[in-house]
């Protein structure tokens, strides 16, 4: 990816569970949040995705927050891309399912910026490239040592003469996007010239299925930000909607499941005995108010008596609610989480690095990964040298000879991804030694 921030040709293979640590201000939060941009893309228009990317109270519209100072000049594009493992079958919105032709896609795109006055922030955004084409071991290979298991979820690529579902084109002196279907037919042109959405938000339907799988994967990336004001909110009784973002609708969820299972709760249990480790909960319980028409959870912590979610400390919300979302029917694929470590006694991080590393392990259909950003050296401590990656900040020279300072993301010396690609050198690793003692004492290392 190029041209998000301060991310300038930056590739990034991700494991089962990564773990990300480096100083404040080098990019690991815009890491997450191009990661984030790109999974909003699937379903909004540029504007509306970029409105939603760590948004204000407000919600102001403020593109150029965004974008590199390239980018903004003019003087290239903003390219995201993501290789991923697709769903075994996705469902348009009408419910109808479709099983896709090819479990391993590389999507690509690119977003040309220019200077509107008409447009709020002054800048309009337009598709300036698109395409999602079909992978296999050897266009680019699974590298991490669990790539056997990976496999296992990716059917046999489909005989594609073309190699694409979509490719953007030049005809007629315009830009189009060809979109390919995977049965008898000839190909789709749309006109991408000055659209303001990618063509896979609009196209995607049981018509083409593997456009509409890799849809229906970047929608489900999930990105939280737990807030203790929105996990002690109690639920409407009627509320219907998954665990959100801010950590909001574990009751109603979790109620749900109870109703499904025949009210024996079995998956109230399963939460906590996933959180016993950290917090010392002796019996979890969701509790119908007939009056307000709501849902309340309530725990026993320790000998003390059972409390409603608003008494609960942010520590033992914050492990509920991922232990929540780990039993939720609806969870696959890939969650992100920015220093999860917050409100957690040190003693603890190994409890909480397990709960993390269990969010991370497949179900016998579905593969799941687990990103986090750290500060902490004890969740660093934890983590594999496989699974950690240490930002920094490099030097680089822009279009117009200044000098910018971008982001790295580097491995650990000996780990997978230091090996790189083709079995050789891949990007500079740095030691873990050098990565800890900077989490311990940041003030007394430097470079």
């Amino acid at each position: 990816m190029t041209g998000f921030k301060n991310l300038v040709g930056v590739a990034v293979d991700f494991g089962p569970f990564t773990c990300i640590t480096g100083p404040n201000a080098v990019g690991k939060s815009n890491l997450l949040n191009a990661l984030e941009f790109l999974s909003l893309l699937s379903c909004n228009s540029f504007h509306d995705a970029c409105a939603q990317v760590r948004p204000t109270a407000q919600q102001q519209f403020d593109a150029s927050a965004l974008l590199a100072a390239e980018v903004l000049a003019g003087r290239g594009h903003l390219t995201l891309a993501a290789e991923m493992i697709l769903p075994p079958r996705a469902e348009d919105e009408f419910g109808q399912a479709v099983v896709p032709s090819c479990g391993y896609v590389r999507y690509e795109v690119k977003i040309a910026v220019h200077r509107d006055a008409s447009v709020p922030g002054g800048l309009r955004l337009r598709l300036a490239g698109e395409r999602l084409r079909p992978l296999n071991d050897s266009t680019r290979p699974l590298l991490f040592p669990e790539a056997d298991l990976c496999r296992r979820f990716i059917p046999s690529r489909r005989d594609d003469s073309n190699g694409f579902f979509m490719n953007y084109e030049v005809a007629g002196g315009s830009g189009v996007v060809m979109v390919h279907r995977e049965a008898s037919g000839r190909a789709r042109q749309v006109l991408a010239d000055g659209a303001q959405r990618t063509v896979l938000s609009a196209v995607a339907s049981a018509e083409y299925p593997t456009i509409l799988a890799a849809r229906t994967e970047m929608a489900s990336w999930r990105f939280l930000a737990l807030e203790p004001s929105a996990m002690r909110s109690p639920d409407d009784l009627m509320e219907r909607r998954a665990i959100s973002a801010s950590g909001a609708h574990v009751a109603a969820s979790l109620y749900r499941q109870d109703l499904a299972s025949g009210r024996d709760g079995a998956v109230l249990r399963r939460v906590r005995d996933a959180v016993s480790a950290l917090v010392d909960i002796r019996s979890l319980s969701v509790r119908e108010d007939p009056v307000r028409q709501a849902l309340e959870l309530r725990a026993q912590v320790g000998d003390s008596p059972e409390l409603p979610a608003r008494a609960l400390s942010d520590g033992t919300l914050r492990s509920l609610a991922l232990a929540a979302i780990g039993a939720a029917p609806d969870y696959s694929g890939l969650l992100c989480l920015e220093e999860p470590e917050n409100g957690i006694h040190p003693a603890k991080i190994a409890d909480l690095y397990n709960l993390l590393h269990d969010l991370s392990e497949p179900t016998s259909q579905h593969l799941r990964q687990v990103i986090v950003n750290t500060h902490s050296p004890y969740l660093f401590q934890c983590a594999d040298d496989a699974e950690l990656l240490c930002a920094v900040a490099r030097t680089v020279r822009s279009g117009d000879g200044s000098q910018l300072r971008v982001a790295d993301f580097r491995p650990l010396e000996g780990s997978w991804r230091s090996r790189g690609r083709d079995g050789g050198d891949g990007i500079r690793p740095v030691p873990r030694s050098a990565v800890l003692a900077y989490l311990k004492s940041p003030r007394e290392v430097r470079g």
